[in-house]
Protein backbone atom coordinates (compact mmCIF):
# COMPACT_ATOMS: atom_id res chain seq x y z
CA UNK A 1 0.00 0.00 0.00
CA UNK A 2 1.04 3.60 -0.59
CA UNK A 3 -0.13 6.38 1.75
CA UNK A 4 -2.77 4.01 3.10
CA UNK A 5 -4.22 3.36 -0.37
CA UNK A 6 -4.51 0.03 -2.17
CA UNK A 7 -2.42 0.13 -5.35
CA UNK A 8 -4.24 -1.40 -8.33
CA UNK A 9 -2.88 -1.85 -11.84
CA UNK A 10 -5.53 -2.54 -14.50
CA UNK A 11 -3.90 -4.32 -17.43
CA UNK A 12 -6.03 -4.39 -20.59
CA UNK A 13 -5.11 -5.10 -24.19
CA UNK A 14 -6.61 -1.78 -25.38
CA UNK A 15 -9.48 0.57 -24.54
CA UNK A 16 -11.76 -1.02 -27.09
CA UNK A 17 -15.53 -1.37 -26.78
CA UNK A 18 -17.26 -2.30 -23.56
CA UNK A 19 -14.14 -3.71 -21.93
CA UNK A 20 -12.34 -0.40 -22.34
CA UNK A 21 -15.33 1.54 -21.03
CA UNK A 22 -15.55 -0.76 -18.01
CA UNK A 23 -11.90 -0.17 -17.08
CA UNK A 24 -12.36 3.57 -17.58
CA UNK A 25 -15.35 3.52 -15.22
CA UNK A 26 -13.36 1.74 -12.52
CA UNK A 27 -10.41 4.11 -12.86
CA UNK A 28 -12.67 7.16 -12.72
CA UNK A 29 -15.15 6.19 -10.00
CA UNK A 30 -13.22 4.09 -7.46
CA UNK A 31 -12.75 6.07 -4.25
CA UNK A 32 -9.36 7.75 -4.70
CA UNK A 33 -8.98 8.11 -0.94
CA UNK A 34 -8.72 4.33 -0.74
CA UNK A 35 -7.41 3.23 -4.14
CA UNK A 36 -4.37 4.27 -6.17
CA UNK A 37 -5.27 3.19 -9.72
CA UNK A 38 -3.14 3.02 -12.86
CA UNK A 39 -4.00 1.65 -16.32
CA UNK A 40 -1.70 -0.20 -18.73
CA UNK A 41 -2.96 -0.55 -22.31
CA UNK A 42 -1.99 -0.33 -25.97
CA UNK A 43 -3.04 2.91 -27.70
CA UNK A 44 -5.21 3.35 -30.75
CA UNK A 45 -8.84 3.89 -29.69
CA UNK A 46 -10.98 7.01 -29.08
CA UNK A 47 -11.23 6.44 -25.33
CA UNK A 48 -7.46 7.01 -25.04
CA UNK A 49 -8.07 10.74 -25.43
CA UNK A 50 -10.52 10.85 -22.55
CA UNK A 51 -8.04 9.05 -20.29
CA UNK A 52 -5.43 11.65 -21.22
CA UNK A 53 -7.75 14.64 -20.77
CA UNK A 54 -8.98 13.50 -17.37
CA UNK A 55 -5.48 12.87 -16.07
CA UNK A 56 -6.03 9.20 -15.21
CA UNK A 57 -2.61 7.63 -14.51
CA UNK A 58 -1.68 5.26 -17.32
CA UNK A 59 1.22 3.65 -19.15
CA UNK A 60 1.16 2.70 -22.82
CA UNK A 61 2.12 -0.83 -23.88
CA UNK A 62 3.49 -2.04 -27.21
CA UNK A 63 1.27 -5.10 -27.63
CA UNK A 64 -1.64 -5.03 -30.08
CA UNK A 65 -5.22 -6.21 -30.04
CA UNK A 66 -4.39 -8.88 -32.63
CA UNK A 67 -1.63 -11.34 -31.82
CA UNK A 68 1.69 -10.06 -33.14
CA UNK A 69 4.68 -11.97 -31.71
CA UNK A 70 7.12 -9.06 -31.81
CA UNK A 71 4.64 -6.50 -30.44
CA UNK A 72 3.48 -8.95 -27.77
CA UNK A 73 7.04 -9.55 -26.56
CA UNK A 74 7.71 -5.81 -26.48
CA UNK A 75 4.50 -5.28 -24.52
CA UNK A 76 5.43 -8.03 -22.06
CA UNK A 77 8.77 -6.30 -21.51
CA UNK A 78 6.97 -2.97 -20.99
CA UNK A 79 4.79 -4.55 -18.32
CA UNK A 80 7.67 -6.25 -16.54
CA UNK A 81 9.52 -2.92 -16.34
CA UNK A 82 6.39 -1.16 -15.08
CA UNK A 83 5.84 -3.67 -12.28
CA UNK A 84 9.48 -3.44 -11.30
CA UNK A 85 9.35 0.36 -11.14
CA UNK A 86 5.84 0.60 -9.62
CA UNK A 87 5.05 -2.34 -7.29
CA UNK A 88 1.32 -2.84 -6.74
CA UNK A 89 -0.98 -4.71 -4.36
CA UNK A 90 -3.38 -5.94 -7.03
CA UNK A 91 -3.05 -6.65 -10.74
CA UNK A 92 -6.49 -6.72 -12.35
CA UNK A 93 -6.19 -8.07 -15.90
CA UNK A 94 -8.73 -7.85 -18.71
CA UNK A 95 -9.12 -9.42 -22.19
CA UNK A 96 -7.14 -12.24 -23.77
CA UNK A 97 -3.66 -10.94 -24.58
CA UNK A 98 -3.37 -8.65 -21.56
CA UNK A 99 -5.06 -11.34 -19.47
CA UNK A 100 -2.25 -13.80 -20.13
CA UNK A 101 0.61 -11.30 -19.99
CA UNK A 102 -0.76 -9.48 -16.95
CA UNK A 103 -1.25 -12.60 -14.87
CA UNK A 104 2.11 -14.12 -15.79
CA UNK A 105 3.96 -10.85 -15.11
CA UNK A 106 2.17 -10.49 -11.78
CA UNK A 107 3.23 -14.01 -10.78
CA UNK A 108 6.84 -13.29 -11.79
CA UNK A 109 6.90 -10.15 -9.65
CA UNK A 110 5.06 -11.85 -6.78
CA UNK A 111 2.17 -9.38 -6.81
CA UNK A 112 0.07 -10.30 -3.75
CA UNK A 113 -3.30 -10.51 -5.53
CA UNK A 114 -4.09 -11.26 -9.18
CA UNK A 115 -7.60 -10.81 -10.60
CA UNK A 116 -9.04 -11.40 -14.05
CA UNK A 117 -12.24 -10.05 -15.60
CA UNK A 118 -13.68 -12.33 -18.26
CA UNK A 119 -15.24 -10.00 -20.83
CA UNK A 120 -15.63 -12.92 -23.25
CA UNK A 121 -14.18 -16.40 -23.41
CA UNK A 122 -11.29 -16.91 -25.81
CA UNK A 123 -12.59 -20.42 -26.59
CA UNK A 124 -15.80 -20.05 -28.58
CA UNK A 125 -18.07 -22.54 -30.28
CA UNK A 126 -17.86 -20.90 -33.72
CA UNK A 127 -14.05 -21.41 -33.90
CA UNK A 128 -12.26 -24.21 -35.73
CA UNK A 129 -11.83 -27.17 -33.37
CA UNK A 130 -8.05 -26.81 -33.12
CA UNK A 131 -8.27 -23.14 -32.19
CA UNK A 132 -10.96 -23.72 -29.61
CA UNK A 133 -8.89 -26.50 -28.01
CA UNK A 134 -5.79 -24.29 -27.94
CA UNK A 135 -7.65 -21.35 -26.36
CA UNK A 136 -9.32 -23.61 -23.83
CA UNK A 137 -5.98 -25.14 -22.85
CA UNK A 138 -4.55 -21.67 -22.25
CA UNK A 139 -7.62 -20.57 -20.27
CA UNK A 140 -7.40 -23.62 -18.03
CA UNK A 141 -3.64 -23.23 -17.59
CA UNK A 142 -3.96 -19.59 -16.50
CA UNK A 143 -6.18 -20.55 -13.57
CA UNK A 144 -3.12 -21.27 -11.44
CA UNK A 145 -2.08 -17.62 -11.78
CA UNK A 146 -5.52 -16.23 -10.93
CA UNK A 147 -6.75 -15.59 -7.39
CA UNK A 148 -10.20 -14.44 -8.41
CA UNK A 149 -12.34 -14.00 -11.52
CA UNK A 150 -14.94 -11.34 -12.15
CA UNK A 151 -17.76 -11.99 -14.60
CA UNK A 152 -20.87 -10.00 -15.46
CA UNK A 153 -23.57 -12.68 -15.56
CA UNK A 154 -24.35 -16.01 -13.94
CA UNK A 155 -24.43 -17.55 -17.42
CA UNK A 156 -20.79 -16.66 -18.03
CA UNK A 157 -19.82 -18.05 -14.63
CA UNK A 158 -21.55 -21.30 -15.50
CA UNK A 159 -19.63 -21.48 -18.78
CA UNK A 160 -16.30 -21.04 -17.01
CA UNK A 161 -17.12 -23.80 -14.55
CA UNK A 162 -18.66 -26.06 -17.21
CA UNK A 163 -15.56 -25.84 -19.42
CA UNK A 164 -13.27 -26.71 -16.55
CA UNK A 165 -11.51 -23.33 -16.57
CA UNK A 166 -11.95 -22.67 -12.86
CA UNK A 167 -13.99 -23.50 -9.75
CA UNK A 168 -17.19 -21.65 -8.78
CA UNK A 169 -15.78 -20.41 -5.46
CA UNK A 170 -13.12 -18.38 -7.33
CA UNK A 171 -15.67 -16.54 -9.50
CA UNK A 172 -17.64 -13.45 -8.47
CA UNK A 173 -20.54 -12.09 -10.50
CA UNK A 174 -20.69 -8.28 -10.64
CA UNK A 175 -22.95 -6.92 -13.40
CA UNK A 176 -21.92 -3.89 -15.42
CA UNK A 177 -23.36 -0.60 -14.27
CA UNK A 178 -24.20 2.78 -15.76
CA UNK A 179 -25.61 5.94 -14.24
CA UNK A 180 -29.32 5.69 -13.52
CA UNK A 181 -30.92 8.73 -15.16
CA UNK A 182 -34.49 9.81 -15.69
CA UNK A 183 -36.42 8.30 -18.57
CA UNK A 184 -35.89 10.31 -21.78
CA UNK A 185 -38.48 13.02 -22.24
CA UNK A 186 -40.46 13.76 -25.37
CA UNK A 187 -38.16 16.74 -25.93
CA UNK A 188 -35.07 14.51 -25.66
CA UNK A 189 -36.56 12.10 -28.20
CA UNK A 190 -37.38 14.91 -30.62
CA UNK A 191 -33.88 16.36 -30.29
CA UNK A 192 -32.27 12.95 -30.82
CA UNK A 193 -34.36 12.25 -33.92
CA UNK A 194 -33.40 15.62 -35.34
CA UNK A 195 -29.69 14.87 -34.78
CA UNK A 196 -30.15 11.46 -36.40
CA UNK A 197 -31.78 13.08 -39.42
CA UNK A 198 -35.03 11.17 -39.04
CA UNK A 199 -38.34 12.19 -40.52
CA UNK A 200 -41.56 12.12 -38.52
CA UNK A 201 -42.78 8.87 -40.10
CA UNK A 202 -39.48 6.97 -40.17
CA UNK A 203 -38.92 4.05 -37.81
CA UNK A 204 -35.32 3.85 -36.58
CA UNK A 205 -33.55 0.58 -35.78
CA UNK A 206 -30.31 1.52 -34.03
CA UNK A 207 -27.13 -0.47 -33.50
CA UNK A 208 -24.25 0.81 -31.34
CA UNK A 209 -20.84 -0.84 -31.30
CA UNK A 210 -17.73 -1.71 -33.25
CA UNK A 211 -18.23 -2.71 -36.88
CA UNK A 212 -16.48 -6.08 -36.67
CA UNK A 213 -17.39 -9.76 -37.22
CA UNK A 214 -18.43 -10.40 -33.60
CA UNK A 215 -21.39 -8.05 -33.93
CA UNK A 216 -23.15 -10.05 -36.67
CA UNK A 217 -23.86 -6.96 -38.75
CA UNK A 218 -23.58 -8.71 -42.10
CA UNK A 219 -26.64 -10.74 -41.11
CA UNK A 220 -28.46 -7.59 -40.04
CA UNK A 221 -27.77 -5.84 -43.36
CA UNK A 222 -28.94 -8.97 -45.18
CA UNK A 223 -32.11 -9.10 -43.11
CA UNK A 224 -32.87 -5.43 -43.66
CA UNK A 225 -33.78 -5.98 -47.29
CA UNK A 226 -36.78 -8.02 -46.09
CA UNK A 227 -37.50 -5.47 -43.35
CA UNK A 228 -37.70 -2.56 -45.82
CA UNK A 229 -39.92 -4.52 -48.20
CA UNK A 230 -42.45 -5.03 -45.42
CA UNK A 231 -41.93 -1.74 -43.54
CA UNK A 232 -40.77 0.88 -46.09
CA UNK A 233 -40.35 3.52 -43.36
CA UNK A 234 -37.70 1.42 -41.54
CA UNK A 235 -34.24 2.95 -41.24
CA UNK A 236 -31.10 1.25 -39.92
CA UNK A 237 -28.65 3.51 -38.08
CA UNK A 238 -25.21 2.24 -37.10
CA UNK A 239 -23.34 4.13 -34.37
CA UNK A 240 -19.73 3.02 -34.42
CA UNK A 241 -16.76 2.40 -36.65
CA UNK A 242 -14.48 -0.51 -37.33
CA UNK A 243 -12.80 -2.69 -39.94
CA UNK A 244 -16.05 -3.86 -41.59
CA UNK A 245 -17.44 -0.43 -42.42
CA UNK A 246 -16.48 -0.42 -46.11
CA UNK A 247 -17.72 -3.97 -46.70
CA UNK A 248 -20.99 -3.27 -44.85
CA UNK A 249 -21.58 -0.15 -46.95
CA UNK A 250 -20.94 -2.19 -50.08
CA UNK A 251 -23.29 -4.94 -48.88
CA UNK A 252 -26.04 -2.37 -48.23
CA UNK A 253 -25.74 -1.19 -51.83
CA UNK A 254 -25.73 -4.75 -53.18
CA UNK A 255 -28.92 -5.79 -51.36
CA UNK A 256 -30.66 -2.53 -52.29
CA UNK A 257 -30.98 -0.87 -48.86
CA UNK A 258 -28.30 1.82 -49.09
CA UNK A 259 -31.04 4.47 -48.94
CA UNK A 260 -32.30 3.01 -45.65
CA UNK A 261 -28.95 2.43 -43.87
CA UNK A 262 -26.92 5.22 -42.28
CA UNK A 263 -23.36 4.89 -40.97
CA UNK A 264 -22.76 7.65 -38.42
CA UNK A 265 -19.32 6.55 -37.21
CA UNK A 266 -17.94 6.49 -33.69
CA UNK A 267 -19.87 8.83 -31.38
CA UNK A 268 -19.33 10.02 -27.82
CA UNK A 269 -23.01 11.03 -27.57
CA UNK A 270 -24.60 7.58 -27.98
CA UNK A 271 -26.63 8.00 -24.79
CA UNK A 272 -28.11 11.24 -26.16
CA UNK A 273 -28.92 9.68 -29.55
CA UNK A 274 -30.54 6.46 -28.35
CA UNK A 275 -33.85 8.10 -27.29
CA UNK A 276 -34.48 8.85 -30.97
CA UNK A 277 -34.67 5.13 -31.81
CA UNK A 278 -37.80 3.01 -32.12
CA UNK A 279 -35.92 -0.26 -31.69
CA UNK A 280 -32.44 -1.32 -30.58
CA UNK A 281 -30.82 -4.32 -32.26
CA UNK A 282 -27.83 -6.45 -31.20
CA UNK A 283 -27.35 -9.39 -33.60
CA UNK A 284 -24.01 -10.46 -32.10
CA UNK A 285 -22.41 -13.87 -32.58
CA UNK A 286 -21.13 -13.78 -28.99
CA UNK A 287 -21.41 -11.33 -26.09
CA UNK A 288 -20.84 -11.07 -22.36
CA UNK A 289 -22.81 -8.09 -21.02
CA UNK A 290 -22.51 -5.18 -23.47
CA UNK A 291 -22.83 -1.64 -22.14
CA UNK A 292 -24.72 -0.59 -25.25
CA UNK A 293 -27.48 -3.04 -24.38
CA UNK A 294 -27.80 -1.66 -20.85
CA UNK A 295 -27.89 1.90 -22.21
CA UNK A 296 -30.67 0.94 -24.60
CA UNK A 297 -32.67 -0.66 -21.79
CA UNK A 298 -32.11 2.42 -19.61
CA UNK A 299 -33.37 4.60 -22.49
CA UNK A 300 -36.60 2.57 -22.49
CA UNK A 301 -36.08 0.96 -25.88
CA UNK A 302 -37.46 -2.38 -27.06
CA UNK A 303 -34.68 -4.76 -28.07
CA UNK A 304 -34.06 -7.51 -30.61
CA UNK A 305 -30.91 -9.50 -29.79
CA UNK A 306 -29.19 -12.78 -30.53
CA UNK A 307 -29.76 -15.56 -28.01
CA UNK A 308 -26.03 -16.12 -27.39
CA UNK A 309 -23.98 -16.65 -24.24
CA UNK A 310 -25.63 -14.75 -21.37
CA UNK A 311 -28.00 -12.66 -23.46
CA UNK A 312 -31.09 -14.71 -22.52
CA UNK A 313 -30.32 -14.08 -18.83
CA UNK A 314 -29.78 -10.36 -19.39
CA UNK A 315 -33.05 -10.03 -21.30
CA UNK A 316 -35.05 -12.14 -18.90
CA UNK A 317 -35.44 -14.92 -21.49
CA UNK A 318 -37.61 -12.62 -23.58
CA UNK A 319 -39.24 -10.47 -20.90
CA UNK A 320 -37.12 -7.41 -21.78
CA UNK A 321 -36.56 -8.04 -25.49
CA UNK A 322 -37.03 -10.44 -28.38
CA UNK A 323 -34.36 -13.13 -28.71
CA UNK A 324 -33.47 -14.70 -32.06
CA UNK A 325 -30.92 -17.33 -33.14
CA UNK A 326 -27.56 -15.86 -34.20
CA UNK A 327 -26.61 -15.67 -37.88
CA UNK A 328 -30.22 -16.15 -39.00
CA UNK A 329 -31.30 -13.21 -41.22
CA UNK A 330 -34.82 -14.54 -41.77
CA UNK A 331 -35.64 -14.85 -38.05
CA UNK A 332 -33.96 -11.51 -37.39
CA UNK A 333 -36.04 -9.77 -40.08
CA UNK A 334 -39.24 -11.35 -38.76
CA UNK A 335 -38.56 -10.14 -35.20
CA UNK A 336 -37.75 -6.59 -36.33
CA UNK A 337 -40.80 -6.36 -38.60
CA UNK A 338 -43.11 -7.77 -35.93
CA UNK A 339 -42.04 -5.14 -33.38
CA UNK A 340 -42.02 -2.23 -35.82
CA UNK A 341 -45.62 -3.06 -36.72
CA UNK A 342 -46.72 -3.34 -33.08
CA UNK A 343 -46.11 -0.08 -31.16
CA UNK A 344 -48.08 -1.29 -28.12
CA UNK A 345 -45.85 -4.33 -27.71
CA UNK A 346 -42.79 -2.13 -28.12
CA UNK A 347 -44.01 0.03 -25.24
CA UNK A 348 -44.61 -2.95 -22.95
CA UNK A 349 -41.18 -4.45 -23.62
CA UNK A 350 -39.46 -1.07 -23.31
CA UNK A 351 -41.06 -0.27 -19.94
CA UNK A 352 -40.07 -3.66 -18.51
CA UNK A 353 -36.52 -3.31 -19.84
CA UNK A 354 -36.14 0.17 -18.32
CA UNK A 355 -37.28 -0.91 -14.86
CA UNK A 356 -35.04 -3.98 -14.89
CA UNK A 357 -31.99 -2.02 -16.04
CA UNK A 358 -32.45 0.81 -13.53
CA UNK A 359 -32.86 -1.62 -10.63
CA UNK A 360 -30.09 -4.03 -11.64
CA UNK A 361 -27.36 -2.20 -13.53
CA UNK A 362 -26.72 0.98 -11.55
CA UNK A 363 -23.21 2.45 -11.57
CA UNK A 364 -22.95 3.10 -7.84
CA UNK A 365 -23.86 -0.50 -7.04
CA UNK A 366 -21.19 -1.83 -9.38
CA UNK A 367 -18.50 0.45 -7.97
CA UNK A 368 -19.43 -0.42 -4.37
CA UNK A 369 -19.09 -4.12 -5.07
CA UNK A 370 -15.66 -3.73 -6.69
CA UNK A 371 -14.47 -1.56 -3.82
CA UNK A 372 -15.61 -4.20 -1.35
CA UNK A 373 -13.91 -6.96 -3.35
CA UNK A 374 -10.60 -5.07 -3.59
CA UNK A 375 -10.65 -4.17 0.11
CA UNK A 376 -11.41 -7.74 1.14
CA UNK A 377 -8.66 -9.05 -1.12
CA UNK A 378 -6.12 -6.61 0.34
CA UNK A 379 -7.36 -7.21 3.90
CA UNK A 380 -8.30 -3.65 4.69
CA UNK A 381 -11.19 -1.21 4.61
CA UNK A 382 -9.79 2.13 5.72
CA UNK A 383 -12.88 4.18 4.88
CA UNK A 384 -16.35 2.77 5.58
CA UNK A 385 -18.50 2.25 2.52
CA UNK A 386 -22.13 1.35 2.10
CA UNK A 387 -22.71 -2.35 1.49
CA UNK A 388 -23.56 -3.14 -2.12
CA UNK A 389 -27.00 -4.31 -1.01
CA UNK A 390 -27.77 -0.88 0.43
CA UNK A 391 -26.63 0.79 -2.77
CA UNK A 392 -28.83 -1.44 -4.89
CA UNK A 393 -31.80 -0.76 -2.58
CA UNK A 394 -31.28 2.99 -2.97
CA UNK A 395 -31.16 2.62 -6.76
CA UNK A 396 -34.33 0.51 -6.72
CA UNK A 397 -36.17 3.22 -4.77
CA UNK A 398 -34.89 5.87 -7.17
CA UNK A 399 -36.11 3.74 -10.08
CA UNK A 400 -39.57 3.56 -8.52
CA UNK A 401 -39.69 7.33 -8.08
CA UNK A 402 -38.81 7.88 -11.73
Amino acid sequence: MRNGRIRILHVITCLHGGAGWHVYQLAKHLDHRRFDVRLAFAPGYPLDGRIEREGIPHTLMHWRRTLDPVATLRGAWDLMRLLEAEPVDIVHAHCSIAGVLGRRAAAWHRVPHVLFSVHALASRDYQPAWRKRACLTIERGMDRYTDRYFVFTEGLKNQIVGRGISRPEKIEVIPHGIEVTACPSAEARACARHRLGLGADELAVVVAGRLEPQKGLTYLIQSFAAVVRQVPAARLILLGDGPLQASLERQAREVGVAHAVRFLGWREDVAELLPGADLFCMPSLWEALPYALIEAMMCRLPIVASAVDSMPDVLGHGAYGVLVPPADPDRLAHAIVTLLRDPERRQVIAAAARCHAACTYGLSGMIARYEAAYAAMAGCAAVPVRPAEAVREAETQECARR
